[in-house]
């Protein structure tokens, strides 16, 4: 599941204000259901995926549609106007009956609550349950997770080794800057990191310390504490230490990291495959803890949801049972890491040296859920935070604690 969060936050702050204005447009007329010649139930599917991840989910489609006599799905690919034609469709009240979705704050409301479908599943405890989090809008579960990535530490194996750095499982935030200048030589930096982070990213570091942007009760807690402290330390990471280099998150990290410039880099797995094409020996460690060695990471995750406008909710949960059983799981290994553990374990996925870290920051991350879900204003919050981010960053003399609080000033406003 590669995603380009710079395109999808800038996505996100589009159209979310586009989704929610929609959401309430619709008069209520349901999406009429067609039916074929031999009277089966037709459910459009729609996806804003394209190229080999179409394919796959082509796959399972067509095995779904042999499997049983009484459902047709239908697969619509939106690609990159997914957005667009979502909203738009959802306006019409003719949106799909199915769709891969990630952005709930846009389109929680114009889907359907899963929690009695899913607590009704045989075998639920076979998804990792973290997952959940990141379709949980106000203690209602709107998708069913088909994939993933969390964040982990790529490092550059003959850089670290010639340095006579030590990767271990658990490692704090000091271990991490020692390791860094260590590496920190010539043209070589211990740690690539962004002037202009990803908020939603950017949160793995904060949980790490305590802390995060929003708390449970969708308000802001910018300028904690906890915060400063770990934004500080990145911070005199690029400007005091000079042991990380602060690139644009708009640059091709894949192609970035390739160079064998860079020690450390903080990603999901989207781009593993690449930089082994490179030749590049590559390293995948578990996120640092702040203080202790208990890292955590954000979840990229996608999901399976049902809108309100289906006339045939149950039918599209069949679906999406079907779609999300350990024979589908197995091929959507392709182009996802799998939701499930007998999934993971069986391809041998918990004992590959690349993948296994990304798994164990999907466990310790268990108790974690993202400001992405907690306030229907995140889009308008992040946009705030990344301004203050990118203010902090792009500053040698930064005052990052009056950055923090300014900010924290405006998101109140946002979210009062």
């Amino acid at each position: 599941m590669k995603r380009n969060f710079v395109k999808g936050i800038k996505a996100l702050l589009c159209v979310t204000l586009v989704g929610t204005a929609l959401v309430g447009c619709s008069s209520g007329n349901a999406n009429k259901s067609e039916k074929v010649t031999d009277g089966k139930i037709v459910l459009k599917y729609a996806t804003g995926d394209s190229g080999p991840a179409v394919e796959v989910q082509e796959e399972i489609v067509k095995e779904f549609n042999n499997s049983q006599e009484k459902i047709e799905v239908k697969l619509e690919t939106y690609g990159t106007a997914f957005d667009q034609k979502l909203a738009a469709a959802i306006g019409a009240g003719t949106a799909p009956d199915v769709v891969k979705m990630w952005n709930f704050p846009a389109y929680y409301k114009s889907l359907v609550p899963l929690n009695d479908y899913i607590d009704k599943l045989e075998d639920k405890k076979d998804f990792y349950s973290t997952l959940f989090n990141y379709a949980n809008m106000k203690d209602k579960i709107y998708g069913m997770p088909i994939g993933f990535s969390t964040r982990a530490i790529h490092y550059n194996k003959d850089l670290v080794e010639k340095a006579g750095v030590e990767i271990k499982d658990s490692w704090n935030f000091n271990d991490f800057k020692e390791a860094s200048k260590k590496i920190t030589k010539g043209d070589n930096y211990g740690f690539y990191f962004y002037y202009n982070p990803d908020p939603y990213a950017l949160e793995s570091f904060l949980w790490s310390n305590g802390g995060e942007w929003l708390n449970d009760a969708g308000k802001p807690v910018i300028n904690s504490r906890n915060n400063k402290e770990v934004l500080q330390a990145l911070h005199d990471m690029v400007y005091k230490d000079k042991v990380a280099f602060a690139a644009n998150l708009g640059d091709d990290f894949g192609q970035a990291f390739s160079s064998g410039k860079y020690g450390f880099a903080e990603m999901g797995k989207w781009f593993i495959p690449s930089i082994n094409d490179t030749g590049l020996k590559l390293g995948i460690a578990p996120m640092p803890g702040f203080k202790d060695g208990n890292g955590m990471s954000a979840v990229h995750a996608a999901f399976l949801s049902v809108t309100t406008s289906s006339k045939n909710q149950d039918a599209a949960w069949e679906f999406i049972k079907f779609y999300t059983s350990k024979e589908s799981t197995k091929k959507l290994q392709k182009i996802e890491m799998p939701v499930r553990e007998s999934v993971a374990k069986e391809l041998g996925l918990l004992d590959d040296a690349q993948i296994k870290p990304f798994y164990t920051m999907l466990e310790r991350s268990v108790s974690k859920r993202p400001s992405l879900v907690k306030s229907e204003k995140w889009p308008e919050v992040s946009s705030e935070v990344a301004a203050g981010l990118e203010s902090i960053f792009a500053q040698q003399n930064a005052d990052v604690s009056k950055i923090l609080d300014d900010v924290q000033k405006k998101v109140e406003e946002i979210t009062k």
